[in-house]
């Protein structure tokens, strides 16, 4: 999970994940962190939109040509993870959009606010 405070964003590796079908019937979920829970509202954007989310939050971060070693031209971690080590892959935002389609994008605010 990515938290920017009042919204927060969860990347899926796959959108058969079970947990994104569960989100998607609840249109909610919980964030248990220590013994704090938070409740979300979720919504799941659409691949257009999560692209260009996906290619803004990840370009203030330095280039590495490692995670393209490592991972693929094709195939990456979720943005959360290359957020939290800092690094990106220089894609077009068509790219983007793809990995949106196979990895849904939630954003979720705050229950309330």
């Amino acid at each position: 999970m990515l938290d920017l405070g009042e919204r927060a964003y969860v990347q899926a590796t796959s959108k058969d994940d079970n947990w994104v079908h569960n989100l998607r019937a609840a249109g909610e979920a919980v964030i248990l962190k220590g013994d704090r829970a938070t409740t979300f509202v979720a919504t799941d954007l659409e691949a257009e939109s999560a692209g260009r989310l996906l290619r803004e939050l990840l370009a203030g971060f330095p280039r590495s040509q490692l995670v393209r070693a490592v991972v693929g031209p094709t195939v990456r971690p979720p943005v959360g993870v290359l957020c939290y080590f800092r690094v990106r892959v220089d894609d077009t935002l068509d790219d983007y959009i793809d990995v949106a389609r196979r990895q849904p994008v939630f954003e979720l605010r705050r229950k309330g606010s």
